[in-house]
């Protein structure tokens, strides 16, 4: 069995019109409120559906029901999480149509759908990062938090990076240049070779063991734990091309979002920027890479620039 505890959730409302498809339409939507950890629970209709039932004896999804024509949905939930970097959607349906027959009902994963209307409700869990990692005991994808599916990812790099690091010791080597030595010997200033003798001491070359520390480039190891974090957050987007006049939200301008309402932008790196709620002081952070930005206007009176940010078509 396992537990894992949310503390700080969001609840979104979301309409899907008529036309989109599930679940393209629903990750688009998700992407946009930076929600990717959460549950979904809906209403509505569908003008066409497929579901498909686990066959648990062969471990794998039997060949997909196709529903062509209008159904309602009677029951639909579902869970969001990461899956290889990406958004991911597991959604479970109930439909109901009338045929030939009279009322009949399916039921099943919702693998594809085009909507009619569709009403949902998310709660997205912010302090929970859930992943789908396979479990072997099913034969399923099942959720877990991404600190506790690190593990298994980040073992094997330390194996391999130490014999790296094993390898580099004919660095050690270097210290051949004692055969400088012979710069010595060019002092061919005749019966001084007694001076020569001292050289002897060059015996010290000992000394050039001391670089044995270099073998401290194993500090180089650490960076593995970067590949491991590589590996968890968030899926790296594409870098969005921006013209140089391209007019862009900078820190201590003012923005109107589409969702949450009159901020302040508190840091940016190009990409993302942080914004403070003006209504309950709550920092959001957010990626212009799904945002329309139109053009500022300056207020007169504080000489800010004002933007708006609005949902990109």
């Amino acid at each position: 069995m396992n537990v894992l505890e949310a503390r700080r959730a969001r609840h979104l409302i979301i309409r899907l019109d008529r036309g989109e498809e599930l679940p393209a339409a629903l990750v688009r939507a998700l992407d946009e409120a930076e929600a990717r950890a959460g549950w979904i629970e809906g209403v509505g209709s569908l003008e066409k559906a497929e579901v498909a039932l686990f066959d648990q004896a062969s471990r794998t999804y039997a060949k997909t029901r196709v529903l062509d024509g209008p159904c309602d949905v009677v029951a639909l939930s579902g869970n969001i999480a990461l899956q290889q970097g990406e958004t991911s959607l597991r959604l479970s349906a109930t439909l109901a149509r009338e045929s030939g027959v009279g009322l009949q009902l399916a039921a099943g994963e919702l693998v594809w759908a085009r909507v009619y209307g569709l009403e949902l409700r998310v709660t997205a869990f912010d302090d929970l990062p859930l992943v789908r990692v396979f479990d072997d005991r099913t034969g399923t994808m099942q959720l877990a938090t991404q600190s506790s599916a690190l593990p298994a990812l980040a073992g094997e790099p330390p194996r391999l990076a130490p014999p790296v690091h094993a390898a580099e010791p004919p660095r050690a080597t270097p210290p051949a240049p004692a055969a400088e030595p012979p710069r010595a010997t060019p002092p061919a200033h005749a019966a001084e070779p007694q001076r020569a003798t001292p050289p002897a001491p060059a015996v010290e070359p000992p000394r050039a063991a001391p670089p044995a520390p270099a073998v401290e480039p194993p500090r180089a190891a650490p960076p593995a734990p970067a590949a491991e974090l590589a590996a968890a957050p968030l899926p790296q987007r594409p870098i969005r091309p921006r013209q140089e006049d391209e007019p862009y939200p900078e820190v201590g301008d003012s923005v109107t979002h589409f969702h949450f309402g009159e901020c302040t932008v508190i840091s940016s790196d190009g990409e993302r920027i942080r914004l403070r709620q003006e209504r309950d002081g709550r920092v959001r952070e957010v990626s212009l890479t799904m945002l329309r930005i139109e053009p500022p206007t300056v207020d007169a009176a504080t000489g800010r620039k004002q933007f708006r940010l609005a949902r990109k078509n």
